[in-house]
């Protein structure tokens, strides 16, 4: 039996392509410089790999303890992000909100929980799809817990079937999260929902036990974390400030296993208690095209409704002569049928509309190079974002 008839394994595979990354003159794609002939063309087999003596390894069944080329990367096959809230929170979100005491942080993560869960859009983000909440209370007493949730409920016109909420008090004995006990105990809730998407934990001073200026007790809590996130269950921690309101209590290193840091910041109103800016810190899954997600934003509970304002002056910039066509196009699409209705009534259009408005306009052409057609509306998106004409939200854009 030769090499080409064996299975090729990932420890043998493994095995030859750090042998062959010593010899030059095997590698088929470093053969060429001695040859001249271009290196040839490899196919994986019906396991979808590389047999041994092809090195160049398949898009598909790669070891994952291997550093990829960025060809490699291009073809590994990942799955896009969940959304359920805008453009800042996934099902592998990490998050954490920070905030001196009483300024509303609570009210803000029940009422942000139970939107996620309806699929509702909250403030100025969109909507996604009906996903599973669990909302974990360390802090207040069950009969408080329940007023708020009532009153949120309340204001969304809905009791969210999918918003699940524990107070630390039905559970006697209820341990810290970074212990083994607390973290099995959540695990059972999980198991006994079924299906979670997200947990807001409310907040970190409570639910971990141990010195917060110290970076042990988040050590023992970061490990379930990570596990969380590999599940595909989203996670928001609430947690306070210290004497410093500017930033979250004690060790800092919190905030590095993070893909968004939140703070909540003193903006007094005269008409309400619960009033403040949020300010995104952190945040990895900006883009320059989902920018309008992550702007900073003033919020307020008035009159029982919640009210934002985006600070944002959004002092529109100058467009090229190309750039303010593709906006008229897009302006077309609204204003037409094929326009989609988004959360705070506004028209969103979808970007194949717009791009087929655009060939109409003779500013692109679909049934040439469509991989040029896609360049060229990605630069328009990405100029007319720059210059606040637009929001964008995946495949969605909106005029500002």
């Amino acid at each position: 039996m030769t090499i080409m008839d064996a299975e090729c394994d990932d420890d043998f595979l493994r095995r030859v392509h750090n042998s062959v990354r010593q010899m030059e003159l095997l590698d088929p794609r470093d053969s060429w410089k001695h040859t001249g002939e271009p290196p040839p063309v490899q196919s994986p087999n019906e396991y979808g790999q590389i047999c041994p003596e092809h090195v160049v390894r398949a898009p598909l069944g790669l070891p994952p303890n291997l550093p990829l080329t960025v060809k490699e990367w291009r073809a590994r096959k990942i799955d896009e992000p969940d959304f359920l809230c805008g453009s800042w929170l996934t099902t592998t979100s990490r998050v954490l909100v920070t905030a001196a005491t009483g300024l509303g942080k609570t009210n803000f993560a029940i009422a942000l929980g139970q939107a996620v869960s309806s699929g509702a859009g909250f403030l100025h983000w969109t909507g996604r799809r009906p996903a599973s909440v669990l909302y974990i209370d360390g802090e207040m007493s069950a009969r408080l817990l329940r007023s708020r949730l009532i009153d949120e409920a309340a204001r969304q016109d809905d009791d969210p079937e999918y918003f699940y909420a524990l107070s630390h008090s039905d559970i006697p004995g209820f341990a810290p999260l970074n212990t083994t006990r607390g973290q099995d105990a959540i695990e059972q809730l999980v198991a006994e929902i079924g299906s979670v998407d997200l947990i807001i934990f409310d907040n970190i001073m409570c639910l971990i036990a141990g010195d917060q200026k110290e970076t042990l007790p988040w050590q023992q809590t970061l490990p379930w974390a990570l596990s969380l996130t590999q599940r595909g269950i989203g996670q928001i921690w609430i947690h306070h400030t210290g004497h410093d309101e500017t930033r979250g209590y004690g060790d800092k290193a919190r905030e590095w296993q993070m893909d968004t840091v939140m703070h909540l910041e003193t903006a007094k109103r005269n008409d309400t208690d619960v009033s403040f800016a949020l300010r995104f810190r952190k945040a990895r899954e900006r883009t320059p095209t989902t920018r309008f997600d992550f702007q900073d934003v003033k919020i307020a509970l008035v009159n029982d409704r919640w009210e934002h304002e985006l600070t944002d002056a959004r002092r529109q910039g100058n467009l090229s002569p190309r750039a303010h066509k593709a906006l008229e196009a897009l302006k077309n699409v609204l204003a037409s049928e094929r326009a989609s209705m988004l959360s705070g009534n506004r028209r969103g259009a979808h970007r194949d509309d717009w791009a087929a408005e655009c060939n109409a306009r003779g500013l692109i052409d679909l049934k040439g190079k469509a991989r040029s057609a896609r360049t060229l509306m990605n630069t328009f998106r990405r100029e007319l974002v720059g210059a606040n004409r637009i929001a964008c939200e995946e495949d969605l854009q909106w005029l500002l």
